[in-house]
């Protein structure tokens, strides 16, 4: 899809936002279902609001994610004896309370990404993102059956539940101004 249309497309539902369903994770990630099938979401990132570092993570879905305005530093997670170690949870993705718990070692590998910019992860990949506050990304995801999903945290970091709920109007508002705030910033440096 061409960058300046998903630009205004998504400028356009920003600008509009209080007339979404938008949901929130715990991560610092508003999300929005673009459509009926959950192909196509659109995230709109506020890192302030995760408790800790985000945790490293796979999905019930391969995605395909575009960076449409800020930046994003992908991590991509790998065993390895000589890593640092984490906590490695698993669990069935309906039932995230139910915990196997044991420790992994793993080394990441990081890639910035800025507008225009697209990335494609596995369901299968440990990962991490962080992002500048207001950062805006499209997903598009293609659903596997996966019998349970990993988290893996520093020892004594939180649990972050992956579980979204309704976000707020004043959630929405706040964050969806400070990504339409990158918006203008992108345009006066054009």
């Amino acid at each position: 899809m061409d960058h300046t249309l998903d630009q205004a497309r998504v400028r356009t539902i920003l600008e509009h936002a209080a007339d979404h369903p938008w949901r929130l994770q715990g991560i610092g990630l508003l999300a929005l279902r673009l459509d009926d099938r959950r192909e196509h979401r659109l995230h709109v990132w506020d890192p302030d609001g995760c408790t800790g570092d985000p945790p490293i993570h796979d999905h019930p879905y391969d995605f395909t994610s575009t960076v449409v305005v800020g930046e994003l530093v992908n991590t991509r997670y790998a065993e390895d004896p000589g890593g640092d170690e984490y906590r490695r949870e698993r669990y069935a993705s309906a039932d995230e309370d139910h915990r196997r718990t044991d420790t992994v070692r793993l080394v990441g590998t990081s890639t910035t990404l800025v507008p225009g910019d697209r990335y494609h992860q596995l369901a299968a990949e440990l990962h991490d993102s962080h992002q500048t506050p207001g950062t805006v990304t499209i997903i598009r995801c293609s659903w596997r059956a996966r019998p349970e999903l990993t988290v893996c945290r520093r020892p004594g970091a939180p649990w972050v539940s992956g579980q979204a709920r309704p976000a707020t109007q004043e959630e929405i508002k706040r964050i969806t101004s400070t990504a339409l705030d990158r918006f203008a910033a992108a345009a006066t440096c054009e």
